[in-house]
């Protein structure tokens, strides 16, 4: 008899440790545009590691082709910060978003064919564009940072001024 409250003791104690685990791996991922742009990103970065290998070819377009469908997929989609704002704010986050991964597939596209056509050079260009636009259309967004800024960019005030010294000192 003691052996088995022994066992059913230990039974209900490892439950309710792993329950913080549980809990965690339960979680829902901030949301399915989210979802789509860390996908992108994902691709984007073995993209520019294997884009220089020719043996490599077929599965860094097929990477770029994966990046497509996911930018297609998050052009759907309405972006988490744009349902927190109303009227005419909602309708400007939204087409500057819209406009934002327009510029991405245009692009995404001109680094296929540059892959496809073996220009490394372009691609290169291309990979170095796309850079810069997710940096300037986060910035412009509020979003992104790697989980460091999640709001509006801050506004530019002065810094403080420091205290004047003493007199004498």
């Amino acid at each position: 008899m003691k052996t088995f409250l022994r066992v059913v003791c230990r039974l209900a104690l490892l439950s309710i440790l792993a329950l913080p685990c549980n809990v965690l791996w339960a979680q829902e991922s901030e949301s399915a545009l989210h979802d789509e742009m860390e996908a992108i990103n994902h691709n984007f970065r073995l993209v520019g590691r294997q884009y220089t290998d020719s043996a490599q070819k077929a599965s860094t377009l097929s990477l770029v082709a994966d990046m497509q469908k996911h930018a297609e997929k998050a052009r759907t989609l309405t972006p988490p910060k744009a349902e927190k704002l109303t009227g005419d704010d909602q309708t400007k986050y939204v087409d500057t978003f819209h406009k934002d991964i327009d510029a991405l597939l245009t692009e995404i596209k001109a680094l296929q064919q540059a892959i496809a056509s073996d220009k490394t050079d372009v691609a290169k260009a291309e990979i170095d564009r796309i850079s810069q636009l997710k940096a300037s259309s986060h910035k412009e967004l509020g979003v992104g940072g790697g989980g460091k800024h999640h709001g509006p960019p801050p506004t530019s005030a002065a810094p403080p001024t420091p205290p004047a010294a003493p007199p004498g000192q």
